[in-house]
């Protein structure tokens, strides 16, 4: 008995070492085994990862200098083709060099580019590569981890950034969005799971522009995106054809405003468009694309922004007088028909904020104008518009802006208190200023009542509130706050404000003319920086909320090497600024396509003396056949080139800015 007891004693005595044994084993630390299978998967994929880069070619693509070190590619077959983010190319490189793991060298054929998911198929002269496995789509989950690689400097290894899946269909339904650090090192390499499998290719994308470079303002954010491979497998043979793939375009405009706005009616179907030419009308409501019903801005943009010039789209209408619902069938196009509202050729009066009368009254006919040619004459009234009821300037303006040049419309007017019906056939927007603009003369205050007011007239030193951000005004000291003002929103050139001069030149002409002076600094003189672009916003925005400012007749004016910036502006904030006056300058960059809601003229002056007048010439051509109204004027004096303007010259700018209310 005793012996069986010393030997459970023994046994239970081993026992308890045996678990305290195993209590003393090392336990396998999680960081060390996550770490170990970001490795495993690098070093799956990494034989298909290769290095690229590019010889000549442009510095600058916009703002933007093109880089020149290395950057990513994938390999997509076993022959030699290779897939990568159409970022890498943007400066349209002589000479493209794929450097493959092993540290075998090939030169690279630019095979065709995507220009809708931004991707670009490189082929070299190569046989029997590795090709990466590719995870299948309906695999790929939020949450899961994610592994972003590039190939740079180190042929061995390839670099990592680790992050999690945040989203899919992210950018229109495009792409796969991860928090995984994303930068130019890595733009065209791999997305991979936990197991090294291929989930896409890392791409710079922004859900709100298209451009070439959009996107890239996020980089090594944690916001990043990769085009699922899925889609990349499917597009490669259409770009291994060798024709460059482009967005397709319906030309259609919803009404409401935001993404998530459930108005489907179309404001406007562009002229020549696809759906035009498909039978879609203005007024047309949008019930489905593609045999989905569409009820939100979101769920058409789903849809139409993922599609291909070349790609068919049906849709469903309902139409006011039509019982039933219309189906239309449209082929979508790379490039729609220039944008060009129709031109009345009046002045609207501008009446006090707090006056209501119906209609709009006529300050001023243009010279040759549809309105001149129909007969209406200063101090008539126009009550209605094609038998729509007219409320104001505003309302005239967008049923203006909704007919072509050459339609015609049919306005209810008042004359000397008699009503009569007047047809006229639209014209285009003239690229001139008229020789004789007489002004609106505005009820004038005094400084004192200003004062008493506490509204700050004269020339002003300001702070931006919350910021050392300075600017420098000049409101007219005759000002009105019954009344809306224009305002210039001048943009100095690098080493020299120019504010004396620009307060001297331009005083006679904001009093005559009601226009307000407002004058941002940069921060260094010596240059302005893309950064700077949302102070000049907040100034703008500061000065309508001090004062009445008529929001047609923003605009702004710069000198020589400002005007770069000034034109940055005015494409960067479209519903803000109605016009752009540079001296001494042309258009670095082409300009986006014209945008109906946000009608923007340009005023260029040059010496003839000064060569950039055969570089400027052509660029006027340019901007006019995109239907940008452009006013050029030539100086030819004795004065050397770059100086700054005559009287009568700034005189022509001021009229010309009196004008942007036209209709």
């Amino acid at each position: 008995m005793n012996h069986i007891f010393r030997l459970m004693t023994l046994t239970l005595a081993l026992s308890g070492s045996l678990d305290l044994l195993r209590a003393q084993e090392p336990v396998p630390n999680l960081e060390i085994l996550e770490e170990r299978a970001f490795k495993q998967a690098a070093a799956f994929i990494n034989p298909s990862i290769v290095r690229i880069e590019t010889v000549g070619g442009q510095d600058r693509v916009g703002k933007l200098i093109t880089g020149t070190g290395p950057t990513s590619g994938v390999i997509v077959s076993r022959d030699g083709l290779i897939i990568s983010s159409a970022f890498n190319f943007i400066g349209k490189p002589s000479s493209i060099l794929v450097t493959l793991p092993d540290g075998r060298r090939f030169p690279a054929q630019n095979v065709a580019t995507d220009h809708l998911k931004m991707l670009t198929l490189l082929k070299i002269d190569a046989q029997t590569l590795p090709v990466p496995l590719a995870i299948p789509e309906s695999e790929i989950q939020v949450g899961m981890w994610s592994i972003a690689l590039g190939r740079t400097f180190d042929l061995e290894q390839p670099s990592i950034s680790v992050g999690i899946v945040s989203a899919l269909e992210r950018i229109w339904g495009k792409a796969i969005q991860t928090d995984a650090k994303i930068s130019p090192v890595n733009y065209g390499g791999p997305l991979v799971d936990i197991n090294g499998r291929l989930m896409g290719i890392l791409v710079p994308l922004s859900p709100g522009a298209s451009a070439e470079t959009a996107g890239v303002e996020w980089y090594d954010s944690g916001i990043g995106f990769a085009i699922p491979m899925s889609d990349v497998l499917k597009v490669i043979p259409r770009l291994n054809t060798g024709k460059d793939l482009y967005p397709g375009l319906l030309g259609i405009t919803l009404t409401g405003q935001g993404d998530l706005s459930t108005d489907m009616q179309l404001d406007r179907v562009r002229y020549g468009s696809p759906a035009q030419e498909a039978g879609v009308k203005t007024g047309d409501t949008i019930t489905h694309l593609d045999g989905n019903a569409v009820a939100m801005h979101s769920q058409v943009k789903q849809v139409l922004m993922n599609k291909y010039a070349g790609d068919s789209v049906s849709l469903v209408v309902t139409r006011e007088g039509s019982p039933d619902p219309l189906s239309f069938k449209a082929t979508m196009v790379e490039k729609l028909v220039p944008f060009e509202s129709g031109f009345l050729g009046i002045l609207p009066q501008r009446a006090s904020i707090d006056q209501v009368e119906a209609g709009v009254g006529i300050r001023f006919v243009f010279s040759k104008s549809a309105a001149a040619e129909a007969g209406l004459k200063p101090r008539d009234r126009i009550l209605e518009f094609n038998q729509q009821k007219v409320s104001d300037a505003s309302a005239l303006a967008l049923l203006v802006n909704h007919l072509r040049p050459g339609e015609t419309a049919e306005l209810l007017i008042s004359r000397d208190q008699k009503e009569q019906t007047v047809k006229v056939k639209l014209q285009s927007t003239p690229h001139t200023v008229e020789s004789e603009l007489p002004t609106q003369a505005l009820p004038s205050r005094t400084a004192a009542e200003n004062q008493k007011d506490k509204i700050k007239t004269g020339h002003l030193k300001e702070e931006l509130p919350g910021s050392e951000s300075t600017f420098w005004a000049y409101v007219p000291e005759n000002y009105n706050p019954d009344y809306e003002y224009g305002l210039m929103v001048w943009i100095h050139p690098p080493g020299n404000t120019m504010e004396s001069t620009i307060f001297k030149e331009w005083k006679s002409i904001c009093e005559q003319r009601g226009i307000i002076i407002v004058g941002p600094a940069a921060q260094d003189i010596i240059r302005w920086n893309r950064d700077e672009t949302e102070f000049v916003k907040e100034v703008v925005e500061s000065m309508q909320k001090r004062y009445q400012i008529d929001n047609t007749r923003i605009f702004l004016a710069s000198h020589r090497d400002g005007s770069e910036f000034a034109f940055d502006l005015a494409f960067k904030y479209r519903e803000l600024f109605r016009g752009v006056a540079v001296s001494e300058a042309t258009l670095k960059n082409k300009p986006p396509e014209t945008d109906p809601d946000y009608p923007l003229s340009l005023f260029f002056v040059l010496n003839a003396a000064n060569p950039l007048n055969q570089l400027l010439q052509p660029q006027i051509e340019l901007i006019r056949e995109m239907n940008y109204p452009t006013v050029l004027e030539l100086i030819k004096n004795e004065n050397p080139a770059g100086e700054y303007l005559e009287k009568s010259t700034l005189e022509a700018i001021g009229r010309w800015a009196d004008s942007l209310d036209r209709i």
